[in-house]
């Protein structure tokens, strides 16, 4: 453990701090499915796929500073999009997937016209509009075409070579959410992302440079939904179902959590704030199951555990906007900060 904590203590100080961090990290990624059970594994897998999403929202709420409700029904879109895909066309994975990033972007496209005139709560109000249309959609596509029981997928395969367990999952989601976050960063460096960054601040300034703002905001759903759209088509699979009843507006509610409980506007945020809120239910749910089974404290959080949840966020949420913008990632700048100057002083 002390050699594990010099390791770290050491990429935090030296001026090749950055190459072992990765290194580190790099490290932690391979080692974690061997540590971890299968439930677990599968909560960190949920995660991933989480991080994707939210990854593409931090693209709309924190690059350009539009609100959006409308993640849950793009989530369904690109899950509806693989079960039409695997199920009843029978394309393979990869065609599916590649179609559901187009889908996505294009309902992407259509789904950020109303930015162009609108913003705030405003904005907010009519991708609520979008998620309610979509979902009454495919509520009657899945009542007409298999009923209450919705479609069951067949197992994912890249190349001949099945995705049909915990770590093949784990692995591909991996590659995919750190070549995501590569896109995103890439993004924000930018032309596109500094004209973004500017359209958040100060619009008027933005407009005065010559910045198109209704190409720019487009651009934003756009790549957005294209990469959320291929996020549900990762849970589809992954799952190897889909349920109208997974795709509520709570989902949404989360994910619009992800992002501000993350950071707003950091890509590393976004993955912190998606693992934040898909583990925490399930550690709440063991930190409950550690008090007396007769106290009735327990009983009552546990009979109304997801409520409790809904409060937990709400109110890190109104914290992180209020007193902490930044969210985890400029706390977790803020702790790296801190101990570098006493490592230093420790020499």
């Amino acid at each position: 453990m002390t050699t594990v904590r010099t390791f770290f203590d050491t990429a935090a100080t030296t001026s090749r701090g950055p190459a072992l961090r990765r290194v580190a990290i790099l490290a932690l990624v391979c080692v974690l499915p061997l540590a971890l059970r299968d439930y677990q594994l599968s909560l960190v897998t949920t995660a991933l796929i989480a991080a994707l999403g939210a990854l593409a929202l931090t693209l709309v709420t924190g690059f350009v500073g539009l609100v959006t409700a409308g993640n849950s029904a793009l989530l369904a879109l690109g899950a509806y999009g693989a079960a039409i895909g695997a199920v009843q066309l029978e394309l393979p994975f990869l065609v599916v997937l590649v179609g559901s990033v187009l889908v996505g972007a294009v309902v992407g496209l259509l789904a950020g016209l109303p930015a162009l005139r609108v913003s705030g709560i405003y904005l907010a109000i009519a991708t609520l509009a979008l998620h309610f249309i979509l979902i009454f959609v495919f509520n009657e596509y899945q009542t007409r075409a298999v009923g209450s029981a919705g479609f069951f997928l067949p197992t994912a395969s890249i190349g001949g070579l099945l995705i049909d367990n915990a770590i093949k999952w784990y692995a591909v989601l991996v590659v995919v959410v750190l070549a995501t976050w590569r896109l995103v960063e890439n993004l924000k460096k930018s032309k596109f992302g500094r004209a973004w960054m500017l359209i958040r601040d100060t619009p008027l300034a933005a407009a005065s440079q010559g910045i198109s703002l209704p190409a720019y905001k487009l651009a934003a759903f756009v790549v957005s939904s294209a990469i959320i759209s291929m996020s549900g088509t990762f849970l589809a699979y992954y799952q190897q179902a889909v349920y109208i009843e997974n795709f509520t507006l709570e989902l949404a509610i989360q994910y619009i959590a992800m992002v501000i409980i993350g950071g707003m506007g950091s890509s590393g945020g976004a993955i912190a704030g998606a693992c934040f809120v898909v583990l925490l239910p399930p550690m709440l749910s063991r930190a409950i199951a550690l008090l007396p089974s007769d106290a009735v404290v327990a009983g009552f959080l546990q009979q109304n555990l997801g409520d409790f949840q809904l409060i937990i966020y709400g109110t890190l949420v109104v914290v992180f906007l209020v007193w902490r913008p930044d969210g985890l990632a400029g706390l977790g700048q803020r702790v790296a900060a801190l101990r570098m100057p006493s490592r230093k002083g420790a020499r």
